[in-house]
């Protein structure tokens, strides 16, 4: 097994945007298995006032559920995409179990990154993160 660098990450701060709270913890762990600090929001809405309350930059990345009450995730991308701060182009990637090619389409039109399958792996976590530039 790869020996996984969690120093790499350390101090960052990604916001986990998940309404299913076992879903949230398990993301959570793998997360801060690579050295990440996790904040939590459970639906899109919460996700959104988070992103414009914290100081800029404070989110190194968000991961988001598309599907969630309230609010789901391709609205709530496209309101943090639409903002006037200047880091409205923070990476965003969604976490869904629906794999069809038209759900992926629909987070790269709302504004999304990439998109990352559940059952999530952490290997998939670590391919998105060292995505980011």
């Amino acid at each position: 097994m790869e020996q996984l660098d969690n120093t790499r990450y350390a101090g960052k701060e990604v916001l986990l945007v998940e309404d299913n709270a076992l879903n949230a913890e398990i993301a959570a762990e793998l997360l801060q298995t690579i050295g990440l600090r996790v904040d939590w929001a459970e639906n899109g809405r919460l996700a959104v006032d988070k992103f414009e309350a914290s100081q800029l930059n404070q989110y190194y990345a968000i991961f988001m559920d598309m599907q969630m009450p309230v609010m789901d995730g391709l609205e709530a991308t496209r309101l943090i995409r639409s903002s006037a701060r200047k880091d409205s182009n923070i990476p965003i990637f969604a976490m869904t179990a629906n794999t069809f090619s038209s759900d992926r389409d629909r987070c790269k039109e709302a504004g999304m990154n990439d998109y990352i399958s559940k059952p999530i792996a952490l290997k998939d976590l670590q391919n998105a993160i060292d995505s980011i530039r």
